[in-house]
């Protein structure tokens, strides 16, 4: 832009040059090429667009395991997420450009475990082609759950009524087992020496120190998130669908059902299944209902309307503005002890 207005001669002169100047740039070679700088992005949080350098790009699915690889590579490699903030990683389908990105990649980070279900083919593809993938849920203690054996999280009695739902509405059963392992520092903790190690690999150069100081980081969440859970009287959780189970499991929660009975957002509860929902949350008197992407916030707000308890959004898939992993999980936590308090 022209700043100085002493002269509108001389304004009306530059313009008319760097008119004639794009067009003739358009009209010229093909080596020609018109650049836009990106928006700078967050501290602490991976880009969207990989950046022009003669760095590594290390492609990363989705935003919260993408921080935490941020915060191991540093500026040892670009981070490139392919799942926008805000689209549900569950059925997120890519563009050709994004399988182009993760294609040149000089290592692609998934979660694994059927969670990523529009990029499985794709990261399939990759890794059968010489490509290096590291999945998360190849390096952690994998949580099993009914769904594997045939049974469905439906919250009813009715033995026939699991079997028919057991794979979901669209058949996704997830027999990998729960992919929501990021819910849980500990677990992202098991994992971290096998993904600080590929991540030197990929960015060539070592990470040790970069793992001890997140290890330490994580370590530290873990105990703050075990506090506050064990200063309430009773953890009891209704969500969105069947995904606080690794959360659960090691910070003395219960979950009680899921508006969703699956691990998965593409499935769909059915009407007697909701009923059942009901039925066990006023049985065990719980004090809110947690809800989140994927998941009809309607009937969220519906059942908790009949339960006279309040309906809590959480963010559990993504970012959501959170500068890093550790404020991510924080608020999460915080949330829920807010609506259980």
């Amino acid at each position: 832009m022209i700043k100085n207005k002493a002269s509108k001669t001389v304004r009306n002169f530059v313009a008319l040059a760097l008119a004639f100047g794009l067009l003739a740039g358009c009209g010229g070679s093909g080596d020609t090429e018109i650049k836009s700088e990106p928006s700078p992005e967050p501290a602490g949080e991976p880009t969207n667009e990989p950046v022009a350098e003669n760095r590594p790009v290390i492609v990363v699915t989705y935003s919260v395991l993408g921080d935490i690889v941020s915060q191991l590579v540093g500026d040892n490699a670009t981070v490139t997420v392919v799942i926008p903030d805000g689209q549900d990683p569950h059925d997120f389908q890519p563009s050709a450009k994004d399988v182009e990105t993760m294609n040149n990649a000089a290592l692609v980070v998934s979660n694994g475990l059927e969670f990523e279900e529009g990029l499985e083919e794709v990261i399939e593809n990759i890794a059968n082609s010489g490509g290096e993938v590291f999945m998360v849920g190849d390096h952690v203690t994998v949580r099993k759950t009914e769904e594997e054996d045939g049974h469905s999280h439906s919250h009813g009695d009715d033995d026939d009524e699991d079997a028919d739902h057991a794979e979901g509405e669209d058949g996704h059963g997830h027999g990998a087992g729960d992919p929501h392992l990021w819910l849980s520092p500990a677990t992202m903790l098991e994992m971290l020496p096998a993904l600080s190690k590929a991540l030197s690999a990929a960015a060539g150069t070592d990470l040790s120190e970069a793992e001890k100081v997140l290890t330490t980081e994580l370590e530290e969440l873990d105990k703050q998130i075990t506090t506050i859970i064990n200063g309430l009287d009773g953890c009891k959780l209704v969500s969105g669908h069947d995904e606080m189970g690794y959360f659960a499991d090691r910070y003395g929660c219960e979950v009680i059902g899921a508006i969703i009975p699956s691990l998965t957002t593409t499935s769909e509860a059915t009407a007697g299944e909701l009923a059942d929902l009901k039925k066990l949350a006023q049985k065990n008197k719980v004090k809110a209902i947690f809800t989140g992407l994927g998941t009809s916030p309607d009937i969220a707000n519906q059942i908790a309307s009949e339960l006279g308890v309040k309906a809590v959004t959480l963010s559990t898939h993504y970012l959501d503005g959170a500068t890093n992993y550790q404020e991510f999980i924080l608020r999460m936590v915080q949330q829920i002890a807010e609506a259980l308090g």
